[in-house]
C-alpha cells in the first residue's frame, strides 16, 4: 500500500483530509549528518507540510496519540543485529517503544544510506525499524520497488523485489529523493 493510501485511510475524508491528515499523522526521524533529516522535509512537504521531529524529543503521548506515524533512519551501524542507526533511534527502540500501546497503529518506514560505499548495508536500520514496529502490533504501509538502486544487500527487504518502505540515497542519487517521496 502507497503512503498516500495510508495518509487517506487515516482520514478519508477529501474535504477535510489536509487539516485532519496534519493532527493524526507524524513523521519522526533521527539524523547525524542531515540526510535523513531532510529526506524527513521531503516527505513532510509532499504529504501537505506535515510536521516532523526527531524521535529523541518526542513523548509517549504524542505516539500513542498519533493516528500514524512514519519513521526513517540512516544507517551507521554496518553489519550490526540492532541498534544500527548510530542516532536515537537505538536507545528508543529498545528502551521505549516496548512500552507503548501500538497495535493496530498504521506506520510507515523511511530509510537513509549509501549504496555505494556500503552497498552490503543500504538502509538496514529501515529494516530495524520495520522489524521492531511491527512487532508491536503495527499495521505496516509503504512497500516500495528495488528498481533503481545499485546496492547488494539490505536488511530493509521484504522480498527481493520490494523494500520495507522509502529508501533514499542523498550520497550518490540524492537529486532522485524528492521526486521519490512525492511518488511514494
Amino acid at each position: 500500500t502507497s503512503v498516500k493510501a495510508f495518509t487517506l485511510s487515516v482520514h478519508p475524508s477529501p474535504r477535510s483530509a489536509l487539516s485532519s491528515l496534519q493532527a493524526g499523522v507524524s513523521v519522526w526521524y533521527s539524523s547525524s549528518t542531515g540526510n535523513t533529516e531532510a529526506v524527513a522535509g521531503y516527505i513532510s512537504k509532499a504529504a501537505g507540510d506535515l510536521d516532523f521531529n526527531d524521535i529523541g524529543d518526542a513523548t509517549k503521548k504524542e505516539i500513542e496519540g498519533s493516528d500514524a506515524l512514519i519513521v526513517g533512519a540512516p544507517t551507521w551501524h554496518t553489519g550490526a543485529d540492532e541498534q544500527r542507526s548510530g542516532t536515537s533511534w537505538d536507545e528508543w527502540l529498545y528502551e521505549t517503544l516496548p512500552n507503548l500501546n501500538m497495535k493496530g497503529k498504521k506506520v510507515a518506514v523511511f530509510g537513509v544510506g549509501d549504496q555505494q560505499s556500503y552497498g552490503d548495508n543500504f538502509c538496514d536500520a529501515a529494516g530495524e525499524l520495520f522489524d521492531l514496529f511491527k512487532a508491536q502490533g503495527c499495521i505496516m504501509y509503504g512497500m516500495t520497488s528495488t528498481e533503481g538502486y545499485e546496492h547488494t544487500a539490505s536488511k530493509a527487504l521484504v522480498n527481493d523485489e520490494k523494500f520495507c518502505g522509502l529508501m533514499c540515497d542523498e550520497d550518490n542519487q540524492y537529486d532522485l529523493s524528492e521526486d521519490r517521496a512525492k511518488a511514494w
